[in-house]
């Protein structure tokens, strides 16, 4: 099983001092850093907006992280900030495969997350970070060097939470980006109950679909999203998320159909409720394995995960390249 470096982040220090990176992390992240600026492809006046809106949506607290980390790498902040604004620019290129299902008197969360970039950068940079000192307790993160938002993510003893991406037709909003949101969450969220209100009910910038699931039996949904409209999907089997939505209906998917990642979503969701149907994972590291078998599996997958809320237990496989 390949898996990523680990670095620790103490939320209680100061923003300068939460984020150290090595040698090989700060190469990783100014490339990265650079990969996004490249894939979002903005004029310099669009980047200049995109910048100063989010520069105004951010707490404190996260602004002066964000320009630590800057500092940290060398590069001009402006590449940090837009890391935090890729998703919401670019969810078209990213897909994502994710399930739940209960285990003892827990829940197991199993998730692929797909994404590319050139030259297998998203895999080899990958990075968990241990996040402690959070007023709700301590998190973790399956990342990248550089970026400060979170895609996939367990709070011990908490609840987990995966991102995936879907498109509708409803307009933008100006708010924090959900990256963004999901570390606020984790951070200060008590239990599965509210990280689940949170999500639902703040506004936010672009459409998503978060699956979370809690440290008891049950305790698994997805939350569908729009930037103004929610609705919770539960299932009594395993509950499987791709790229489309399930429970919202029709009138959100709207631009999804054109979507070449959502595209391959029905077959992914099909695949994974079969393997799942007939096999269900029983430990940890038995979620990885319908996660990477061939239909569910994407050429642009670059981490397999797996999360145990109830005790904070986390596996990370990097595959090979397809």
């Amino acid at each position: 099983m390949r898996t990523g470096p680990h670095l620790t982040v103490d939320l209680q220090a100061p923003p300068a001092q939460r984020w150290r990176f090595d040698a090989a992390q700060t190469q990783q992240a100014r490339a990265l850093l650079d990969a996004y600026e490249r894939d979002l492809g903005l004029a310099r006046t669009a980047a200049d907006l995109l910048v100063d809106t989010l520069d105004a949506m951010l707490p404190d607290d996260l602004r002066a992280e964000h320009d630590a980390v800057a500092a940290a790498l060398a590069v001009p902040r402006q590449k940090v900030l837009l890391a935090s604004g890729y998703y919401d620019a670019m969810k078209a290129v990213l897909g994502c495969s994710a399930f739940a299902v209960d285990h003892g008197d827990g829940v197991l969360h199993g998730r692929n997350l797909d994404w590319w970039t050139a030259d297998g950068l998203l895999r080899d940079a990958t990075l968990v970070t241990r996040f402690v000192g959070a007023p709700a307790g301590e998190f973790t993160t399956v990342g990248w060097p550089g970026f400060l938002g979170v895609f996939s993510a367990v709070a011990k003893g908490r609840f987990a939470v995966t991102l995936n991406s879907v498109l509708s037709d409803e307009p933008p909003q100006v708010a924090l980006p959900v990256v963004l949101l999901l570390r606020e969450v984790l951070a200060t969220a008590p239990d599965f109950a509210t990280a689940v209100a949170t999500l639902a009910a703040t506004p936010i910038p672009c459409d998503c679909l978060l699956l979370v699931t809690g440290i008891r039996r049950g305790e698994r949904v997805v939350v569908e999203r729009t930037p103004g409209r929610h609705a919770l999907r539960r299932a009594a089997g395993p509950l499987v998320v791709t790229n489309d939505y399930r429970q919202l209906g029709a009138e959100a998917a709207g631009a999804a159909s054109e979507s070449p990642i959502a595209a391959t979503s029905c077959g992914r969701y099909d695949a994974l409720q079969a393997e799942l149907g007939q096999a269900p994972p029983r430990e940890l590291a038995a979620c990885l394995r319908p996660l990477a078998q061939p239909a569910v599996r994407m050429t642009i997958t670059v981490q397999h995960m797996a999360f145990h809320a109830q005790s904070g237990a986390y596996a990370v496989q990097l595959p090979e390249p397809a």
